[in-house]
C-alpha cells in the first residue's frame, strides 16, 4: 500500500484525501512509501496522520482499483481482489491500523479522520464532485455494484481482515499505549 508525505508534516494512505493535499495545499515535497516494506521515518508528535474508517475504505479502494483496472483492461477482479487479501493492494492494506499502531505508541504523532483534513487548511475549498471518477467512461460502477463483483465470500474475508485492522485504530483514537 502506498502511503504519501507531504512536507514531512502529513502521512497520508491513498484513498486519504492525497489528491485533493496534492492539488488543493501546494506542498513542497511529497514522498511515497510503500507498506510495510519501508520504514517511516521523521514523524514526531506535529505529524499529521490522516486516517478513513476501515471498511469505508477498503471499499473505496477496491473501487478505484477495479474501476481502473476495467477501464484500461490492465487487470482482472479476481486478481485484485486476492491481492487485495494478501496485502498487496496499491490503495489499501490488512495491515495499516497495525503498522502505524507501532509508529504512534512510540511518537504519539497527531491522528486527522479524513473527513476533518480540509480542518487543517482553513480557506481552501474541498468538493467532493471533484473526486468521483467521473472521467471514467466504461465503468459507472458504484460502490454497491463493486461489493457485487467480488462476492459476498472473497468480500467477507476482506471485512474480517478490515475488522481485525480496525481495533488498532481504536487503540490509537483511546490513546492507548504498549499494546503490542
Amino acid at each position: 500500500m502506498n502511503l504519501n508525505i507531504y512536507d514531512n508534516k502529513i502521512f497520508a494512505p491513498l484513498k486519504c484525501g492525497t489528491r485533493w493535499l496534492e492539488e488543493k495545499t501546494n506542498p513542497i515535497k511529497i514522498e511515497e512509501l510503500w507498506l510495510p516494506t519501508n520504514k517511516i521515518q521523521r514523524i514526531t508528535k506535529d505529524t499529521y496522520w490522516v486516517y478513513r474508517v476501515s471498511r469505508e475504505h477498503l471499499v473505496s479502494a477496491l473501487r478505484t482499483e477495479i474501476r481502473t483496472a476495467l477501464e484500461f483492461q490492465e487487470d482482472n477482479i479476481d486478481s485484485i481482489v486476492d491481492g487485495f487479501i494478501k496485502g498487496m493492494g496499491t490503495h489499501w492494506s490488512p495491515i495499516l491500523f497495525t503498522y502505524m499502531y507501532s509508529y504512534w505508541n512510540r511518537i504519539e504523532f497527531n491522528v486527522i479522520e479524513l473527513n476533518d483534513l480540509s480542518n487543517l487548511f482553513v480557506g481552501v475549498e474541498y468538493d467532493s464532485k471533484n473526486y468521483d471518477m467521473n472521467h471514467y467512461t466504461k465503468t459507472k460502477h458504484t460502490k454497491e455494484d463493486i461489493i457485487q463483483l467480488v462476492g459476498s465470500t472473497k468480500m467477507n474475508i476482506l471485512y474480517e481482515q478490515s475488522d481485525r485492522d480496525s481495533v488498532w485504530l481504536t487503540k490509537i483514537l483511546n490513546k492507548e499505549h504498549n499494546l503490542i
